[in-house]
């Protein structure tokens, strides 16, 4: 029978008092490179890592958070799955912040709100609408979740290479996947020149900012947040999957340009 990837066989028990103190990750010092991708599915973190990068490694798996180590033309570099939502990706943030991570890049999928950013496009986030609640835990609301300008400038030069159609501009954050808010968040969205709606940047370029690291955001399209409203949420997968894969490369190339 093939390996699965990742293969937990032989991975350091995850219960380990100095493990644990880091809660989401359970990973140490040293196993972790300064800089780091962050996917929300742990399936594209182990397809990045088995793919993309050199000598990938598995480091951990602890619940929704996968975290991989390797390689990108001889930088090193980390993956990370965060799951779903803004509380995953707070407590992932929190980790790589003691682990003493700088560059974090949101690579992920994101649903376009106006007609000119089209499935397959690539989104590079400058700021995020917080239409979560979970950084209200940490900063007032009127505080921006702004990216940091050296990786998002690294982003757009990097995308803008392989010839994908990239946007650079406002995201929006929500908790809900789904809601009956939705069809009016988007409507106001639009008016505020939103370009697309996730559920996770506005945690990771927040908690990024209170910790000192760098943190940006890029995003494959995968349909338009008008029909998930409307309720077809079914994604436009094979554009996604193009948008993913120059996301990918796009963020490990903005990895090595921050060097």
């Amino acid at each position: 029978m093939a390996t699965v990837w990742p293969d937990k066989s032989e991975l350091p028990d995850a219960n380990d008092p100095e493990r644990a103190a880091y809660r989401a990750l359970r990973c140490l010092p040293g196993e972790i490179a300064p800089s780091v991708l962050v996917p929300g599915d742990p399936a594209r973190a182990a397809r990045i890592a088995s793919e993309w990068l050199d000598d990938a490694k598995v480091v951990m798996v602890q619940r929704e958070f996968h975290s991989y180590t390797g390689s990108w033309k001889g930088v090193p570099v980390s993956v990370i799955s965060t799951g779903v939502g803004s509380p995953g990706a707070a407590m992932v943030m929190q980790d790589l912040a003691k682990l003493g991570s700088d560059v974090i890049i949101r690579v992920g999928t994101a649903g376009s709100c106006v007609e000119a950013v089209k499935p397959g496009d690539n989104v590079v986030g400058t700021a995020a609408v917080k239409g979560e609640g979970l950084t209200c835990n940490f900063v007032p609301k009127r505080f921006p979740a702004a990216a940091n300008l050296e990786v998002t400038n690294a982003l757009v030069n990097a995308a803008g290479k392989e010839g994908a159609d990239v946007h650079a501009g406002v995201i929006h954050t929500s908790d809900a996947f789904r809601s009956p808010a939705l069809e009016k968040e988007i409507e106001t969205a639009i008016y505020a020149g939103v370009l697309a709606f996730e559920m996770e940047a506005a945690t990771v370029l927040t908690m990024a900012a209170i910790d000192r690291m760098r943190a940006g955001c890029i995003f494959s399209i995968d349909g338009y947040v008008a029909n998930v409203a409307g309720g077809n949420v079914v994604s436009d997968h094979e554009a996604r999957n193009r948008g993913v894969k120059n996301a990918i490369r796009a963020a490990l190339d903005a990895i090595v340009a921050l060097q």
